[in-house]
């Protein structure tokens, strides 16, 4: 009955352990098919942070440019600040919309425009004209022969950077006399980006090279088998990740910030001079109008802007993403783990069972008729 007993519950326990085996790889393949379901969704949203963020780096709607009247008035002012401001808004805001990017502009002409002005003959051709986003760029000791509406239009319709004056296409189309300039001195007006998207620029690419990075990053992570090299690739995609957040933060702040730059700095520039050379009168005269002008315009963020911040939402989204999915699992703590599954069935085995010994018989005498030796069972255990 002993031995029956034995052999009974011996494949009892084996099957136990096979099951509690069983119960923990399901347990793992469950896991690892969460994991890579969990991993190609932040790998999505990483990709999709990136092309967005390429979209609004590259379209030329950051901000929308419209005037909101059809005249601007400009009383209480020099005569001189008066008519500059007006052709100024008459020439270039009161018959269409413009939109800026970190490359480019465009020009949208309105339905109701109705210009006879032939120097912008040229222009009207096209319902819409697209160029590079340059504005006249010089010292101011070049005030007078560079602040025009003329190199004005040559810079933000021609697209080029050097005004070539021995070009006559060019001085025809924008109507600029080099009669006061000395033809053998050399020309210093020129085109370039504003400051400010230049700055856009260097931490516009800074920002999506560390977002693929992250990407790179994100999707290497699965591959690492070793826990060491995992913690490495986490790390270094925490960081890129916390870095891009911080990069796409600073550009939108300096975009938001010169919302009103392109459209008033010809405006701005006129007041400077007057500042630096100490004619107070008309430096705060040219103030006074510009406030006004901007009372005629209106500025609206584009999709661009838009886009922008919806990278940068899905940007520390993704960053979440890889601090919680990407969990470092130490093999020796998971063997620990199945072995404390496993064990406490094995002790109870052997406890239950240490009653139950049968003896060998060199432990008895020969003479099993003397009662003094016969090893004594109880009834129930038999």
């Amino acid at each position: 009955m002993i031995q029956k007993k034995l052999m009974f519950e011996k494949p009892q326990t084996s099957t136990t352990v096979n099951e509690i085996n069983t119960r923990h790889k399901t347990k793992n393949r469950i896991s690892n098919k969460k994991s890579s379901i969990e991993c190609s969704i932040g790998i999505l949203l990483i990709l999709i942070t990136i092309i967005l963020q390429c979209i609004a780096f590259f379209t030329p709607h950051w901000k929308e440019i419209s005037p909101n009247t059809h005249s601007l008035y400009v009383d209480g002012v020099d005569a001189l600040i008066r008519t500059e401001i007006l052709h100024y808004f008459n020439s270039v805001h009161r018959y269409s919309r413009h939109s800026y990017g970190l490359f480019q502009r465009c020009e949208y002409l309105l339905n109701n425009s109705t210009k006879s002005n032939n120097q912008n003959v040229l222009f009207n051709k096209k319902e819409s004209t697209c160029t590079k986003n340059y504005l006249p760029s010089y010292k101011n000791d070049h005030f007078n022969e560079c602040h025009s509406l003329s190199y004005y239009r040559f810079c933000t319709k021609a697209s080029e950077k050097a005004f070539d004056i021995n070009n006559d296409y060019l001085r025809a189309t924008f109507d600029i006399s080099y009669s006061h300039v000395n033809p053998s001195s050399t020309f210093s007006c020129g085109c370039h980006y504003p400051p400010y998207v230049t700055v856009c620029h260097i931490i516009g690419i800074i920002a999506l090279l560390l977002l693929i990075l992250t990407w790179f990053l994100f999707c290497l992570f699965p591959f690492c088998t070793n826990t060491h090299h995992r913690l490495k690739v986490k790390s270094f995609a925490v960081l890129s990740s916390v870095l891009s957040i911080i990069f796409l933060m600073i550009n939108l702040i300096v975009i938001l910030q010169h919302l009103e730059y392109e459209s008033v700095e010809y405006l701005i520039a006129i007041e400077r001079h007057y500042k630096l050379n100490q004619i107070y009168k008309l430096s705060q005269d040219t103030k006074i109008s510009i406030d006004r002008f901007l009372s005629s315009i209106q500025i609206r963020i584009g999709y661009s802007t838009i886009l922008a911040w919806i990278a940068f939402v899905l940007s520390i989204i993704d960053g979440i993403f890889i601090l919680v999915i990407c969990k470092i699992k130490h093999k020796h703590n998971e063997n620990e783990t199945h072995d404390k599954l496993i064990l406490p069935d094995n002790e109870e085995h052997l406890n239950s069972h240490k009653f139950i010994g049968i003896p060998n018989d060199s432990q008895f005498p020969s003479n099993f008729e003397n009662e003094k030796f016969r090893p004594q069972f109880d009834d129930n255990e038999v």
